[in-house]
């Protein structure tokens, strides 16, 4: 039974050899009388300087989207900088709750809050949470100080995707020339 097991065993052994072997490389057949063949090292050369040049190729890659996702991830976290004023509120109020966001940059340092308390939801964030979500929202916004409170409010609602069934709706900016727009529109 063990040779029949020992038989069976060199068998797949033998079969899967073959099969790796045939992907268009030489391979080399044992002689008869189980001698091993001379290696001359070439074909091991050549193997090792390939796979080191693929490793490389791969490290010079991976290098390379790091430092696109690194580019990618200071230009998301400087969204701010670039935004013509320092301080914008929005409140909108509506028969079954309220909108309000909130964004101050003071010194370098940006500070956000958002409160949603629309269709019985109680939506707070603060801090990164809400800058995160305010991100994607005021770059958004193509306003600046010579903008008409027309342009203001269709932006805001726009950037801010908010139904116009509002009650109320104000937007304050202070923009960074020390220009100033207050607009509010009631319905």
């Amino acid at each position: 039974m063990k040779k029949f097991g020992m038989i069976t065993l060199s068998a797949v052994i033998a079969t899967g050899l073959a099969a790796c072997g045939e992907n268009g490389e030489e391979t080399t057949e044992e002689p008869a009388n189980g001698d091993a063949p001379a290696d001359t090292g070439e074909d091991d050369t050549e193997e090792l300087e390939d796979q080191v040049n693929v490793d490389d190729e791969m490290d010079e890659s991976s290098d390379e989207d790091e430092n696109e996702e690194d580019e990618d991830a200071d230009a998301e976290e400087d969204w701010y900088e670039d935004l013509p004023y320092d301080e914008f509120e929005l409140e909108a109020e509506y028969s079954h709750g309220e909108y309000e966001a909130e964004y101050e940059y003071e010194g370098g340092n940006p500070e956000a809050e958002i409160e949603d308390t629309r269709d019985g939801e109680d939506i707070e964030l603060e801090g990164e949470e809400a800058l995160e979500e305010l991100s994607g929202i005021l770059p958004e916004m193509d306003v600046d100080e010579n903008s008409g409170d027309d342009e203001v409010l269709e932006a805001a609602i726009d950037a801010f995707n908010l139904d116009e069934d509002y009650s109320e709706l104000e937007v304050e900016i202070e923009f960074l020339d020390d220009g100033e727009t207050e607009v509010e529109d009631e319905s």
